[in-house]
């Protein structure tokens, strides 16, 4: 049996604790560590019994196969690139850099070095997703059409250096990339801030992926959380809710014409959603696993795929800033 792979998590954050949480439970991981430069963080996971590092360059000292930066978005490349000193496997969490520009050098240096580099987007490994991707790729949905997210909720509070789209509307942007494999193309934004002053928290987008319409809303003002996405094809409907990991199917229908009305009407009812087996397990550990099995020579999800949901989310953003930035025109008739 192969010895366990070293890894350990940068940034004891959020999101980074639950890293650290699933890494402790991992047969073939030896949890080395996490380092953070918050001296509150590194207590409060000393009390949880992990072993701390009070520096990205502690940590990396300690030697590792594999590291996750959970760090907040802006000093992704900053700290991607220190990893880069001592290289080790990379597991970045979304979105993968604060602009496209910082991506880019990220992707170009660590290819360069050759050393595997991650972007942890979790929706991809959630259970229901999983179900909903293999439909898809199996060519039950036919072409598809349409497809439509909601990823609405009150802003976490933690977020400080990332607008609504550059946070969480990425999520839905990268799994239309990731089912359809198409390149994306914006065609409409919309949004604006609402609550916030410096940064935006609310935005409706409009995409096209290969002839697929795109529709995407996501914001931080709804007071309910709500994790959701419908595809359409021609050969049926699947929805997904990522919060329950309930994953539906609704088979297309080929309809008869008729000269009965009563009949016609009969034919046009609506199709029965069927609920789809998923096994319930946490995205996050999913991911987890799909990054050790990299660290050991498994093949990683091609990071350029990351690149999408940046591009667009900068592009959306622009678009809608510009446009606020647009006096109004007075018309009199």
């Amino acid at each position: 049996m192969s010895a366990p792979v070293r890894v350990g998590v940068i940034g004891f954050g959020a999101i980074g604790r639950h890293h650290v949480r699933n890494l402790t439970r991992m047969a073939d991981v030896e949890f080395v560590g996490v380092a953070d430069t918050s001296p509150f963080a590194l207590a409060e996971a000393a009390t949880l019994g992990y072993p701390v590092f009070s520096s990205t360059a502690e940590l990396l000292a300690a030697g590792l196969d594999g590291v996750v930066i959970s760090v907040p978005t802006s000093l992704h490349e900053t700290v991607a690139l220190q990893v880069l000193e001592r290289p080790c496997a990379v597991l970045v969490e979304k979105p993968m850099a604060h602009t496209m520009a910082a991506a880019k050098r990220m992707l170009a240096s660590f290819a360069a070095a050759g050393v595997p580099l991650m972007a942890g987007y979790v929706e991809r490994y959630n259970p229901a997703m999983e179900a909903i991707r293999d439909f898809v790729a199996g060519g039950t949905l036919g072409r598809l059409i349409s497809m439509n997210a909601r990823r609405v909720g009150v802003m976490p509070p933690r977020i400080r250096d990332a607008n609504v789209l550059i946070d969480i509307g990425v999520h839905d942007i990268d799994i239309a990339a990731f089912i359809t494999g198409a390149r994306l193309n914006l065609l409409c934004a919309r949004g604006g801030m609402a609550l916030l002053e410096d940064r935006l928290d609310f935005a409706s987008l409009m995409l096209d992926a290969a002839g697929c319409n795109v529709s995407i809303e996501a914001n931080w003002i709804t007071p309910v959380k709500v994790r959701e996405l419908s595809i359409t094809g021609t050969n049926g409907y699947c929805r997904v809710d990522y919060i329950t990991q309930e994953a539906w199917f609704a088979p297309g229908r080929s309809f008869e014409p008729t000269g009965d009305f009563e009949g016609l009407v009969k034919q046009y009812t609506e199709g029965t959603l069927l609920q789809l087996p998923v096994n319930r397990v946490e995205p996050l550990a999913r991911e987890l696993e799909v990054f050790v099995k990299g660290i050991r020579g498994g093949p990683l999800p091609d990071p350029g795929i990351a690149l999408a949901s940046l591009r667009i989310a900068e592009e959306a953003t622009a678009i809608i800033n510009e446009t606020r930035a647009q006096p109004l025109i007075s018309r009199t008739h």
